[in-house]
Parts: C-alpha cells; structure tokens; sequence
C-alpha cells in the first residue's frame, strides 16, 4: 500500500523562503523489521566537489562540520563519480551499476523494479528505510521512493530550494519514531547546487561578510554563455565575477556540512553514531569555469567528477586515507558486504566493496569509465586509467564534434595540459581499451521508461536539467 502525504512546510526560523512544498510517500511492507542489524547512514551531498572542502586541502574553511566524522572514518582521495550530474549519478550510488547498464541517463528515466536499489534491498532484510531529498530528479517520479518506508522530497513547486536544516531534522525525527530495529536513512540536501541558497542568518558565517553578489544564478547570462549565444565565458567574465560566484558556492558548502555535522551529532546524542555504517559523498561536482564552462553535465573534467567520499564502519575509531582510486559504483556493494545482506545469486555490481581498502588492505585499481548523454550540453565517454585520462567527445554545448583529449593526470591533475596530439600511440591504446569496457557495459544495458509531464519539464528546467 502507498499513502502520499503532502506538506507545506513553515520557515524554519533562520530567514529562507517562508512556504516549501515537501511530499512525503509511505509504503507499507509485509516483511517485519529486523531486531538487529546495524544503522546504515547514506548522506549524498548534491554538486559537492572535492577540492572545496577543508578535508581536501582547501584554503577556506569550509566544512569544519565534518571534522569529527573525519576524525573516525577512512576518507578517499580519489573517489569519482561515473557521470556528470544527478540522475545517473545517484542511480548508481544506489544501485552498484554504472550509468551505461542502469540506463538511467536522460531527464524524465524512471527507475525499473528490477533495478534493486540500497533501500529495497536493506527493508527486505529488515531495515527501517526513511529517505530525504531536497533534488526534484531525486523523487517518486523517477522511481527513487522504491524500498523506503517514507521518502520525503522537494516537489519544486516553489522556487528557491528547502534548508538543509529542515531536512536534518526531518531525518532525526523519523529515527526516533523508528528507535527499535536497524535503520536505513539517506539524505540528499542540494545546498551546493546552484543558486547556492543560504539562510540569510547563515550567509556571513565562512567570510564574516556575506558574498560578493555579482554573480546571479538565475539571471539568465550564464546560460547564455552555455548555449554559445554570446562571446565566450572568458570574455565575458571578469574576476570580480568569478570571484562572487565562489564565494556563493563556498559560503554554501559551509552552511551545508555545518547542518550535517550537527545531524551527526545528533546521532552521537541518541547512541546511533559509533555503531553506524556512514557513507558521505556527492553525486558530482561543480565546474567554476576551470575549463571555460559553469554548472555541471557540461564537461568530464576532474572538477565535476572528482567528489568526496568518507566511509566510517561500524565501530571505526580512527581516521584513515586511501589515495586508491574508487567510484561511487562501490557504495552499494560496501553496504552489502558491512550489513551481511547477500546479493542474489549470480549477481554483479560494475562496483565493488571498500570495506577491505576502508580497513587498510589493498585490492587492484579498477579503470573508471565516465559517461554522459545530455544532447544539450555534452555527449561522450572517457577512461582513467593508470595515470592517464582519455576523452572522447562525440558533441558539446560549444559545437566540439569528435574531439579526443588525453591528461596525464598524475602531473596534471587539474586536466590543463592536452597531450593527445603527442602521443598518438597511448591514444589508439586507450581507444581500444575503452571501446571493449563501453561494449561490456552496453551489453547488459537496461532500458528504463521514460515519463516527462509538463510539470515535469518545468521543474526540471528551473533546477537547469533542461534547457
């Protein structure tokens, strides 16, 4: 059975946006819930790149609120996400698969009952299953409410995006109202993503001023740029500009992990933490124009596929760092394998577990292959493996047709330095490497229903998924 139950949720106090529309789906089981297990916490923090936190070696401090989970998980260095924006992305740090075999690729995939996500798997093994989105591609509509006892979600019909406050306390009430059993709870607040909304009360807390404002989202310019209708982004962007735009992305990063490290507080308070599977990671990054573009779903660069990852075991009282490389397709198979919910029989994940590597041991370095399909902005593929990353790009927003591209990522980690003209011979290698990697994965491929109302698109459209 399915309730739907919707919300229009007063201010929170802190000076953002007096009415949001939150809908909250609730499924009933026949299964019990199990009697022991441990807590499994899945926090997606939604366009969070990397190198923009304090754990990373950024120059601000950006996310002191994640200190003391730093402090007492296993942090990677080099965890990176399959594709460049939300939909496939998340799908696939549900799901274990990558975005060419779940086929959740294009705005309006909903996913199939046969893809088996986390939250399904953990409620029919017991798990209460409670899920928070503040992402309108993060929904019912695409299917992501599947295994959850209720799953809470933004349904965009009021502009301007819900604190992460709001969220974390949601997810702190449903844990109490679930106090027996183990509990599976996820949460995706989307701060990070542009406008990069703050509470007023909390936009001075990184600068100790507020941020420049010359950069305006939502003011049409840059989109512009995006679609090539003005001069190019160098052009026309000054540093004055550049500048607001980072201050506004930051001071939303800080606003963001300081609410998360207090829900993670929270769950120290109620005896919930020291035991608890945590997962915290982002679905992507953000490009501020290191490569000419803004957003994300633009390019496969390293600043929006290169995301944070922190896995804190249960009973974990030590920090550690893993500079192995990793996917976010390895998320699920972590949880698996920490829980003891055994997968079918036969069945497999184009990720594995990183309990072994989270525990200090070794495995080998898988190749990571990223892809993306928006028409609008980007088509292509790209490998990474052994220090070097190939791109090849079918089209792009900039009118880029059959383009490749070659890093060597070791010395050039920020992607700057094209090396395909020079080196021929590693190029035709990776080509070759990375067509048999593509045709493995589209062999198993799944083919998802797609479904885009009106509403729909307009939604999606206000969050820049289309154009």
């Amino acid at each position: 059975m399915t309730i739907w139950l919707t919300a229009l949720l007063a201010c929170s106090g802190e000076g953002d946006d007096p009415k949001e529309v939150h809908s909250t789906v609730e499924h009933t089981f026949e299964a019990p819930y199990a009697r022991e297990g441990t807590d499994v916490v899945l926090i997606v923090l939604d366009t969070l790149r990397a190198d923009h936190l304090s754990q990373y070696g950024y120059d601000l401090d950006t996310s002191p609120g994640l200190a003391g989970l730093a402090a007492v998980s296993t942090r990677f260095e080099s965890a990176w996400a399959p594709s460049p924006w939300t939909l496939p992305s998340t799908t696939s740090i549900h799901t274990g698969l990558h975005p060419l075999r779940h086929g959740m690729r294009q705005s309006g995939d909903v996913l199939g009952a046969e893809a088996r996500p986390a939250a399904e798997r953990l409620r029919e093994a017991g798990w209460h299953t409670g899920g928070f989105s503040h992402n309108v591609a993060v929904s019912p509509r695409h299917g992501f409410d599947q295994g959850f006892d209720a799953f809470t979600h933004n349904t965009g019909k009021v502009l301007g995006y819900p604190n992460a406050r709001r969220m974390t306390r949601a997810a702190s009430e449903w844990l109490t109202k679930n106090p027996t059993g183990p509990a599976f709870v996820y949460l995706q607040p989307m701060n990070c993503h542009g406008p990069y909304k703050v509470p007023a009360t909390r936009d001075s807390v990184l600068l100790g001023r507020k941020p420049e404002d010359g950069f305006r989202y939502y003011q049409g310019y840059m989109q512009k740029i995006l679609r090539g209708q003005v001069l190019s982004a160098r052009e026309r962007v000054g540093d004055g500009y550049l500048r607001s735009l980072r201050e506004q992305y930051d001071t939303a990063i800080r606003y963001e992990t300081d609410e998360v490290g207090a829900f993670l507080d929270q769950l120290k308070a109620a005896g919930r933490f020291d035991n608890a599977l945590i997962v915290l990671t982002a679905d992507h990054g953000e490009e501020l124009f290191e490569h000419g573009g803004f957003s994300h779903g633009y390019s496969l660069h390293a600043e929006v596929l290169h995301v944070p990852l922190f896995v804190k075991l249960p009973g974990q009282t030590v920090a550690r760092v893993v500079p192995d490389s990793v996917s976010l397709t390895d998320v699920l198979p972590t949880i698996l394998e920490v829980t003891g919910v055994a997968a079918a029989a036969g069945e497999a994940f184009d990720g594995s577990s990183l309990q072994g590597l989270a525990e200090g041991g070794s495995r080998p370095t898988p190749p990571l292959v990223f892809d993306v399909g928006w028409k609008r902005r980007i088509v292509g593929n790209g490998l990474s493996e052994g220090g070097w990353k190939l791109l090849e790009i079918v089209s792009n927003y900039e009118g880029l047709e059959h383009a490749t591209k070659l890093y060597d990522v070791l010395n050039d980690p920020g992607e700057v330095i094209d090396l395909a003209s020079q080196q021929p011979e590693r190029v035709g290698a990776m080509h070759e490497r990375l067509a048999g990697l593509l045709a493995a994965l589209n062999a198993g491929a799944a083919v998802p229903e797609n479904h885009m109302s009106e509403e729909d698109r307009t939604q999606l459209e206000a969050l820049g998924y289309l154009e």
